[in-house]
């Protein structure tokens, strides 16, 4: 299994849109990188779907009824850590993108070599160009785990729960092991029973943490270095 990235296209235009689709699949083949992608004709639409769940958001400036710059600043409430690419013909307003952490734009018409360049530093941004991958046996056979998609690891007895965005995998190990494994993807405890990726923190309080819209528990012991963690990863992103 490779590295699969979710991709979400904001365009209101499907010419653009469809160009944008076409560089993706190009940049997959001839880099073996696998996108599962999504095209929102608005802001509305995407804005009242999205679950903080996607790795590379490229947003049309000139949308109707709400424009990408307000509906930039709506998505970054929910996720401030999406690699996020204006793509428009309107250069100027791009350029005021630091406003909502943009990572970069693109200027229509879409060239390849800008496109190829740009979303290989994306991927970079967000760590999905070397991605680590888990080998997990389950009662069925073998399932590759992706780090990016995994949300946290959770241990009950000799039991392994990996929350991934796409559903849960269980199977039976050491969450110590796991957490080496892990280590060059910055996961982090927020007790003796989760290992946490800090990239779907959504917010921390005294005793809780909220983890890709679950609830954990931290533990006393653990909450200054896990809030350190998360500080220190979100700040390399910013």
């Amino acid at each position: 299994m490779g590295i699969v990235v979710n991709v979400i296209i904001v365009e209101d235009n499907p010419a653009d849109a469809s160009v944008l689709s076409n560089m993706l699949a190009r940049y997959s083949a001839e880099n073996g990188v696998q996108f599962r992608t999504a095209v929102y004709g608005d802001a509305y639409a995407f804005l009242e779907s999205y679950r903080a769940d996607a790795d590379v958001i490229f947003m049309d400036i000139e949308l109707p009824g709400m424009n990408g710059m307000e509906a930039a600043k709506r998505l970054r409430e929910t996720d401030t850590s999406v690699s996020l690419m204006f793509v428009t013909n309107m250069a100027q307003f791009a350029v005021n993108g630091y406003e909502v952490d943009a990572l970069d734009f693109i200027v229509k018409p879409i060239i390849w070599e800008q496109f190829r360049l740009k979303l290989g530093r994306a991927l970079s941004r967000t760590g999905l160009a070397g991605d680590v991958v888990l080998p997990v046996k389950t009662a069925d056979g073998f399932v590759s785990v992706p780090a990016s998609r995994l949300k946290y690891v959770e241990v009950m007895g000799h039991r392994l729960v990996y929350h991934t965005t796409d559903g849960n995998v269980e199977s039976s190990g050491s969450l110590y092991k796991i957490e080496q494994m892990l280590s060059k993807a910055r996961f982090v405890r927020c007790n003796s029973c989760y290992l946490v990726n800090p990239r779907y923190v959504q917010s921390i309080n005294k005793l809780t943490t909220v983890v890709g819209g679950d609830e954990l528990k931290i533990s006393y012991a653990r909450r200054k270095e896990y809030r350190m963690a998360v500080a220190e990863y979100l700040g390399g992103l910013i």
